[in-house]
């Protein structure tokens, strides 16, 4: 039996990476084919260089028709949080008589339910917070069940149409004219986080070079989303800042410091590369002072989203933003009083932050194709 073949664009923001892979066991990946491409990344809503990402584009799709076993293949675009935007909506549903409810009766509430507030926008992703039948039952899956009524509390992603055409009509002319935009958001949540988990509440925060999402969960949906400016590029740039260095030396001074180290520890002076040296304790207090910046936006995100988040709940750490970075997950910790843990995917050799955007797209495509 010959096994499904994907193909996945993963747009993140400072490289673009496209992943052809097959299904392993145990829901591990076989990659067949990868590469990643830097580019300049985006802001508000917009690419820093459209043509740019048009060239990529133009390559990714070269690569991918030169890679694939079949021609036509579908491609899967993830978009990051940046261009979408997240709508909980309330549905219910009638029926003449007590029924079992199938499939089609669910699409007909979620197509009740959604109306496009913004021409700008198009759905891209529609899953479940909860589903409620007569009998005040509240489950994941109602298709199966008996009741007069089906309920919903419906989450729907959207997606600027700006990125929509940007890729859509690159990817077409390039030839490969199947392409569908998922939420990288949405697939992550699904892969990173555990059911259980979700079925309550949980909290996944994307750190990555640029730009970060905090994403509120329940379910199979997405709650709240905030995307706002902050990630590994913003810290760099504060070491470039206070100590007036170049960015590739910063760079290494940052991933050098631990800020969990002791007080002695950190009076020790940092060598780099070039032969320079730089104090830990200095370095470790610009760190901080960064990632206090980060802690304030995590905090204006639980309370914009007016959700009552019960303490017990952690947050989930993921990205290759800050994960990577000894002591900051205990930092973040420590000034949001939150407890912090670092989620990547359960994969042998591919376990790291900085892949969980690619790979969880890469999951989420295998359920669709």
């Amino acid at each position: 039996m010959q096994k499904t073949q994907v193909a996945v664009i993963d747009v993140g923001s400072s490289k673009i990476t496209v992943i052809i892979g097959e299904r392993g066991v145990n829901k591990t990946f076989i990659i067949k084919a990868r590469k990643d491409y830097p580019y300049e990344g985006f802001a508000d809503g917009e690419f820093f260089d459209a043509a740019g990402v048009k060239k990529i584009l133009f390559a990714a799709a070269e690569f991918i028709s030169a890679s694939v076993k079949k021609n036509n293949q579908k491609v899967y675009v993830g978009v990051p949080g940046e261009f979408t935007k997240v709508e909980v909506k309330a549905g219910q549903i009638s029926f003449s008589g007590k029924k079992r409810i199938t499939e089609t009766d669910v699409d007909v509430l979620f197509d009740s339910a959604f109306v496009p507030a913004s021409a700008k926008y198009s759905l891209i992703n529609r899953s479940a917070i909860v589903y409620e039948l007569d009998d005040y039952r509240r489950l994941a899956n109602p298709i199966g069940s008996a009741s007069e009524i089906l309920k919903g509390t419906l989450s729907f992603i959207v997606c600027s149409n700006y990125f929509i055409d940007t890729v859509k009509n690159t990817l077409k002319a390039a030839g490969i004219p199947d392409v569908e935009c998922v939420s990288s958001s949405l697939a992550e949540i699904m892969y990173l986080l555990e059911p259980e988990a979700r079925d309550r509440i949980a909290m996944l925060l994307d750190v990555g070079y640029i730009t970060a999402t905090f994403s509120l969960v329940q379910g199979d949906g997405i709650l709240y989303q905030r995307s706002f400016p902050y990630g590994g590029g913003y810290i760099t740039a504060a070491l470039t800042q206070r100590f007036g260095m170049d960015f590739d030396l910063a760079e290494e001074l940052k991933r050098k410091v631990n800020l969990s180290a002791e007080n002695g520890d950190n009076h020790k002076l940092i060598c780099l590369s070039d032969g320079s040296y730089y104090s830990s304790a200095e370095t470790a207090a610009a760190l901080k002072e960064s990632l206090d910046a980060l802690c304030e936006e995590i905090e204006k995100s639980m309370e914009d989203s007016g959700y009552a988040i019960p303490e017990y709940v952690s947050l989930s750490l993921t990205g290759g933003g800050i994960s990577y970075l000894r002591g900051a997950k205990e930092h973040v910790a420590n000034r949001t009083g939150l407890s912090v843990e670092v989620v990547a995917p359960k994969v042998p050799l591919m376990d790291k932050p900085t892949e969980s955007s690619a790979l969880s797209l890469l999951d989420l495509t295998f359920s669709e194709s």
